[in-house]
């Protein structure tokens, strides 16, 4: 069997062999490694009086970076 190369392959790519390729636990790993290595946008706390505005700006930053 051939070693899949999941470092060349992009987000989407390594996702979609992911979910057809269920029993590859490195494909898993790898994929989740990049999840936890990526910046993490927004910690909004309930109490916050800007929560609404912090939300918004979040959805906003995720649909024009797609």
């Amino acid at each position: 069997m051939n070693k899949v190369n999941y470092a060349a392959m992009n987000d989407r790519e390594l996702k979609s062999y992911l979910l057809t390729h269920k029993d590859d636990k490195e494909a898993f790993y790898a994929y989740m490694n990049r999840r936890k290595a990526r910046p993490h946008d927004a910690a909004i706390k309930l109490n916050d009086p800007a929560w609404e505005e912090k939300i918004i700006a979040v959805i906003q930053k995720q649909l024009g970076s797609d």
